[in-house]
């Protein structure tokens, strides 16, 4: 008749054997470096083919690639200039500034409808790109403001800041005309110098009311601190 003690022995014996069952399969020290040597060959030879799609990628972009994305990228910041002009036109004093903002802010409506056009010439959805240039001479703008709206150099300050914007467009259009006319796009080619032109002549009238109105009363402001000093 079996024990209890006999009972914990055979216990012991059966989980003695499963243990040296499993010992006795599992893989060898060369056996466990082979497996480990296969995986990291298996790993390398998948970061390859992934870099390898990547430079097959970037290959093959072309010249309609990059007219869509800075199509894109400008798409994004004439819809910033847009949101970001009534703040400018609130703190401007000069009637001729603020008279020249509030047009320039209707012609940037038009051009974003120009642009929505070329997006559809293209066959395209109109999509933003973010575009960090903008952005960062936008935040600019505002600090300017912050730190001189409530100053007599205010209006310079404004002009300082728009005519930023206003360079940046003209050299990103002048780019995207080329860019239009090398692919034979002669629609989309001609509302971006519809666009160009518009900017270029707003570039102008702000260099004119620096020089004509805006630096003089500044100017005049600061010597007649001057002589009360």
């Amino acid at each position: 008749m079996a024990t209890a003690k006999d009972s914990t022995k055979d216990k012991t014996t059966a989980a003695a054997a499963k243990k040296t069952a499993r010992a006795s399969g599992s893989k060898s020290p060369a056996a466990s470096v082979e497996t480990r040597q296969k995986r990291a060959q298996a790993v390398a030879a998948k970061s390859t083919n992934r870099k390898a799609a990547q430079a097959a990628a970037q290959d093959s972009k072309s010249l309609s690639d990059l007219f869509e994305h800075a199509l894109g990228d400008i798409y994004y910041a004439e819809k910033k200039i847009y949101k970001s002009l009534p703040k400018m036109i609130k703190a401007a004093d000069h009637p001729d500034l603020v008279a020249a903002l509030t047009s320039h802010r209707e012609e940037t409506a038009g051009q974003i409808e120009k642009l929505e056009a070329i997006f559809e010439l293209l066959g395209k959805r109109a999509k933003a790109e973010k575009c960090e240039a903008i952005d960062g001479i936008l935040e600019e703008g505002e600090s300017l403001l912050e730190d001189f709206g409530a100053s007599v150099a205010a209006d310079a300050a404004i002009i300082f800041s728009c005519q930023a914007i206003e360079h940046y467009e003209i050299t990103r259009y002048g780019s995207m005309r080329a860019f239009a006319e090398a692919l034979g796009l002669d629609e989309a080619r001609q509302h971006i110098e519809d666009i160009l032109a518009q900017e270029t002549a707003a570039d102008t009238q702000l260099t004119e009311l620096a020089e004509d109105s805006v630096n003089a009363a500044a100017t005049d402001y600061d010597e007649d601190e001057g002589a009360a000093a």
